[in-house]
């Protein structure tokens, strides 16, 4: 069962397309595909685990998600890659 029909299935909204609204109002946004990166199985191993909510998830470094954005290149997407570099740059520098 894919993951959006089992959050329909358990009290969500459909928002978009890939997008539901959880009953408490958070929005999920499901992602089956990233552009311009390796398999899941490659990109997972890559992830690191944070506090969400109670919960720990996986997230993509920002290197990976700016690496993403550089392949799919919607006009969104370059506001976000230099916001992206910027951070990346900053990091570098206090380290």
């Amino acid at each position: 069962m894919r993951p959006v029909n089992l959050a329909l299935r358990l009290g969500a909204k459909m928002v978009r397309n890939t997008v539901v609204e959880l009953s408490d109002g958070m929005l999920v946004n499901f992602i089956f595909e990233v552009t311009g990166l390796k398999s899941f199985a490659v990109e997972f191993r890559k992830a690191r685990k944070l506090n969400f909510h109670g919960l720990m998830v996986p997230v993509m470094p920002l290197e990976s998600i700016r690496r993403s954005k550089m392949a799919v290149m919607r006009p969104k997407d370059e506001a976000h890659i230099h916001y992206i570099a910027e951070t990346l740059r900053l990091r570098k520098k206090t380290k």
